[in-house]
């Protein structure tokens, strides 16, 4: 286990689904810098990882700190059901991790399908934070967002991949280097010049970590969505406490893209437009990253 952010890694225990799991925390920068806290997006492939631009153009202006989801990267991965609810808790045992260490009001920055998460604690939590930034926010997971149907009709395929013996050849088929391109390729980054054999190779490693599949498939099948449908995002959003910041990702798959438009129309107080598609925060973070260095509340 290495630094991935260039900072130090710190480990947390938390009491998720009746067991203690461990999760990942990396923080960078000076003690006393303004506090931002960095959502990876929950994909097959999320990890802290994904901020390593952004985090190099921030330096030590910002005292940064992100950790990987329980199921992804490094933090635990046991074979448990993965739902909202226990993304949830692992998000507050973070918050409160960091209240009892640091004591300035973070920026919360989420990206992705990490956006729900985060929007899920509004009421509890977004009146100690200075902002929240949804980058490339998504809601719903990518069967649902391709077929239209209920993430519940997808049930049969999370009890397939937990399945022994069978689960594991499935999963693995689902990460070839042939599939993970054509994944990151139609939904996450834009240049081509991403894709080469030594990066699809990296990113298929991350995925077949022991016990990924658990995770990776509850987020592919819906498993990971907090309700059906967008009304409860919107609603969450006006429930904040703290101003809501929108990024749109220029190139977004279409039906993502669109869900996108329609939080930050309805919702926030900021809005802008960076290229990319779902993985903007990690292709353009070097952008992202000067960009909101100067429109965050405060400069914080």
């Amino acid at each position: 286990m290495t630094p991935q952010l260039g900072g130090t890694l710190e480990t947390l225990q938390v009491d998720l689904a009746g067991r203690q799991l461990r999760l990942v925390l990396e923080r960078r920068g000076h003690a006393a810098a303004p506090l931002w806290l960095l959502l990876p997006a929950l994909s097959t492939v999320s990890s802290r990882g994904e901020w390593k631009a952004f985090a190099n153009v921030m330096g030590d202006r910002r005292q940064l700190v992100s950790f990987d989801w329980p199921g992804f990267g490094d933090s635990d991965r046991p074979a448990i059901a993965y739902d909202a609810a226990l993304l949830r808790s692992a998000l507050r045992a973070v918050l409160s991790y960091l209240r009892t260490t640091t004591p300035q009001l973070p920026i919360v920055v989420a990206a992705g399908h990490s956006v729900s998460v985060a929007l899920g604690l509004a009421t509890e939590w977004s009146g100690l934070w200075q902002e929240l930034v949804l980058v490339a926010p998504t809601w719903r997971g990518p069967l649902p967002t391709m077929t239209g149907l209920p993430q519940q009709q997808f049930n049969w395929l999370r009890s397939l991949v937990a399945a022994p013996w069978i689960g594991p050849a499935l999963y693995r088929l689902n990460t070839s280097r042939m599939l993970l391109r054509l994944m990151l390729r139609r939904h996450v980054w834009v240049a081509p010049a991403l894709l080469t054999p030594a990066r699809i190779r990296e990113q298929q490693l991350l995925a077949r970590r022991p016990g990924a599949r658990f995770a990776s498939v509850a987020f592919v099948s819906g498993g990971l969505d907090p309700v059906g449908d967008r009304t409860w995002w919107l609603q969450q959003a006006r429930l904040l406490k703290c101003p809501l910041q929108v990024v749109l990702a220029a190139e977004a798959p279409p039906r993502s893209k669109k869900e996108m438009e329609v939080l930050a129309w309805e919702a926030a107080d900021q809005l802008s437009v960076i290229p990319g598609r779902l993985g903007l925060h990690q292709e353009f973070g070097a952008l992202l990253a000067r960009q909101l260095l100067e429109s965050c509340v405060s400069a914080g």
